[in-house]
């Protein structure tokens, strides 16, 4: 009896756990943390569970736990669905940014969406890059941000100690096509100072304007 309390005890630490978790944004980490602690309770009280849910019939025991394992498969896959794209849209970009560094264009190409490859050519495409000196290197990829109203679009935001096509940080527009992720690409990403490109770059500022304010006013809450 004393080692079911305290197995108890450790368990309600574990859903104190989970609730910084969930405050530090960490989501799935909490709900794969709650699966483990509700198999961890029915495994407990099986006994318990079998003869007053289950009524010591084997068949409902099978078709119960049956169904319980179907909806943790079901769930723990939806939940990881936006992982899972954010992994294959870093890959993407990883590879259409060595492709354009090692001067693959074609392949580099193939990346791209498909309303992307009707309004811009492969010969434009190798022209445009080859004429202007693109040039690619120590890259990282900052962020993954989804569009709230269109799961299928996506901003990858890469910065660079350099230029990336001569801006400090490039946004790279993705879209979820039947082949996966591909990159939204057109001529204008050449041209950074164009209307369009002066208002995403005045939004990159304000957003690092905000973040460094959030932190500066952090600090001095503490002291």
């Amino acid at each position: 009896m004393k080692k079911k309390e305290n197995l108890y005890i450790a368990l309600i630490n574990v859903f104190i756990g989970l609730g910084i978790s969930l405050l530090l944004k960490g989501s799935i980490l909490a709900v794969a943390l709650t699966v483990i602690v509700i198999g961890t309770i029915i495994f407990i009280e099986r006994k318990w569970i079998y003869e007053t849910i289950f009524r010591r019939k084997k068949r409902y025991a099978v078709a119960g736990y049956f169904i319980l394992a179907a909806l943790v498969v079901v769930f723990l896959f939806l939940i990881t669905t936006q992982s899972r794209d954010i992994s294959h849209i870093i890959k993407q970009v990883n590879g259409f940014l060595q492709d354009i560094t090692t001067g693959k264009y074609r392949s580099a190409y193939e990346q791209l969406s498909e309303e992307s490859k009707k309004a811009y050519t492969l010969n434009d495409f190798t022209n445009d890059h080859g004429g202007n000196g693109i040039k690619i290197q120590n890259y990282r990829i900052d962020e993954v941000i989804f569009n709230k109203y269109d799961e299928r679009k996506a901003v990858a935001m890469v910065s660079s100690p350099f230029t990336l096509y001569g801006r400090e940080t490039l946004n790279l527009e993705m879209i979820k096509e039947k082949e996966g992720w591909r990159i939204v690409f057109s001529r204008t990403i050449f041209h950074p100072n164009t209307p369009g490109q002066e208002k995403s770059k005045r939004l990159d500022q304000e957003k690092s304007k905000k973040k460094r304010g959030s932190i500066t006013n952090f600090f001095k809450k503490l002291f």
